[in-house]
């Protein structure tokens, strides 16, 4: 069957596209370093020192530490990544992440509305010209054209003759491709690298994929330092699954909600369904920065009211990037990966301290039998627990010194591994220094109330989250000074509703006794 040579030319760059996206370099993998030793590390010496006896939440603290890892590495493999903070979308499969950033940049550049297995990670950077470069599954270095990130992700080989009639059928390569990384003069933050996710889906959904994977993406968000979670104002309200897996994301990573495709709703039910998820998020005790609607068809809205509002929202969206894109960045690896060594540290005394106290339960029990002449035939079970006590109680310390060992071994690896690149890594001494943890409130409390035997009403808990969810201390400067003064000014005129010019307090009070004075009248 011969072909016309529109069509040729067509079939020939597919052709070559498909060799360059598959190609496999010579020399195997095209890092700069050599990574296999961190590797091993990961890969087989932290799985196999803790597989034994392990924290129930160990798969979940080990996916994240791979995906800080796979980050890490992605910033080896791209080092237009370095100093950048990254924003990673997420959100439920098709909730418009790819459409976003099409709007931000004001061109399509990104493919939507992409079938899940053809999704790939995509980074956005700021660059002068627009390069290309994806990374597949043989850690080889591939160069593309824009044009050819939609090719790959809409059915890549399909081609149709004049008469349009399908010369060859389509095939997914998105699987072949670990990561993409754009850059683009499109791109207007310098600081700020964007990270499109593929979404998550649940195993069962008939969206899921390996790149779907919840666990996948729940570890990329986590290892981002901001987040701009989008949902479809076609769902009237955030879903039961979107807010389980934001409590499973990290407290302190800052979130942004987006309300999508708004364009489909009137201003009255956007404006309900921006209150629902506010009040659903404040209920449930999620932190977020701001709830906003979205569309990225304002230009084919004819309610005036609707496109201000969305124009606003979107003014919103675009001043809170900017605020983000003005943080100095400040490398988070050392900290998040140690959280895994950190939990497991504290799982394995939690496990010896509670052996521990087993152990001299028993020796007790031995010693007080023992003085009333008790029949050995009695004691010898309880010898018999104390002895798996105690081998217990030895194998946790082992697992817990070897842990030492390999939290010692993989942070001196990874600095030496960052030195090489310029990422920014603490000594391995300075590791030990890095606050462990920041305990909520709530949680301080739940355990106190764990120790105490208290029972709370639940509903109490979720009104004292509503009340105070979002509140900061207003006043925060040194009591008598100058600008302690003028921020309680500013608290009075805007509680008060009190004219500027009728505040003479500074004409009457002039030291610190008098302004306690006042306060406590307050």
């Amino acid at each position: 069957m011969g072909y016309d040579e529109e069509v040729y030319e067509k079939l020939l760059a597919n052709y070559e596209l498909l060799c360059n996206i598959i190609r496999q370099s010579a020399s195997g993998s095209q890092l700069r370093i050599d990574l296999s030793k961190i590797e091993e590390i990961i890969d087989k010496k932290i799985p196999d020192t803790l597989k034994k006896n392990a924290p129930e939440d160990f798969y979940e603290l080990y996916t994240d530490f791979k995906s800080e890892y796979e980050k890490f590495r992605d910033f080896i493999l791209y080092d237009k990544l370095i100093g950048k903070n990254i924003i990673a979308l997420g959100g439920g499969f098709s909730s418009g992440k790819s459409s976003f950033l099409n709007a931000l940049m004001g061109k399509t550049v990104l493919p939507a509305d992409i079938d899940p297995s053809t999704s790939v990670p995509t980074y956005i950077v700021r660059g002068d010209k627009h390069d290309v470069m994806g990374i597949n599954v043989f850690d080889t270095k591939v160069l593309m054209q824009p044009r050819d990130i939609k090719k790959i992700a809409h059915g890549f080989g399909e081609v149709e003759d004049d008469d349009d009639e399908k010369v060859t059928e389509a095939v997914t390569l998105g699987h072949v491709l670990e990561n993409i990384f754009f850059s683009t003069p499109l791109h207007r933050f310098d600081n700020i690298a964007f990270l499109d996710t593929p979404g998550y889906s649940k195993p069962d959904s008939e969206k899921y994929s390996a790149k779907t994977d919840e666990q996948i993406a729940r570890g990329q968000l986590n290892s981002s330092n901001y987040i701009l979670w989008f949902i479809q104002a076609d769902g009237g309200t955030i879903t039961e699954e979107d807010i389980k897996f934001i409590k499973t994301l990290r407290e302190d990573i800052p979130k942004l909600i987006i309300v999508n495709k708004a364009d489909k709703k009137n201003l009255s039910d956007l404006r309900d369904i921006i209150g629902k998820i506010k009040l659903t998020l404040d209920m449930k005790g999620i932190r977020y920065i701001g709830v906003f609607a979205f569309t990225s068809k304002s230009e084919q809205i004819e309610d005036d009211a609707l496109k201000e509002f969305l124009d606003e929202d979107r003014d919103r969206i675009k001043k809170q990037i900017e605020t983000w894109n003005s943080q100095i960045y400040e490398s988070n690896f050392a900290r998040n990966f140690k959280i895994l060594f950190v939990r497991c540290k504290e799982f394995y005394e939690d496990q010896i301290d509670e052996e521990g106290r087993k152990l001299t339960r028993l020796n007790t029990s031995i010693t007080k039998l023992t003085a009333e002449d008790i029949d050995f035939e009695i004691l010898e079970p309880l010898q018999l627990m104390v002895r798996e006590a105690q081998k217990n109680v030895n194998e946790l310390k082992e697992i817990s010194k070897r842990l030492k060992e390999l939290q010692n071994e993989f942070f001196t690896e990874i600095k030496y591994i960052s030195d090489l690149v310029g990422i920014a890594m603490p000594e391995p001494s300075e590791i030990d220094l890095l606050q462990d943890k920041v305990k909520d409130p709530l949680q301080l409390m739940e355990e106190y109330k764990r120790e105490k035997g208290i029972r709370t009403d639940p509903s109490v808990v979720d009104m004292l989250q509503t009340m105070f969810e979002g509140i900061e201390p207003v006043i925060s400067r040194e009591a008598g000074g100058s600008e302690y003064h003028n921020e309680l000014l500013e608290v009075i005129r805007e509680f008060c509703n009190v004219k500027p010019d009728d505040i003479r307090i500074h004409d009457v009070y002039k030291n610190t006794e008098e302004y306690g004075a006042l306060l406590k009248n307050i």
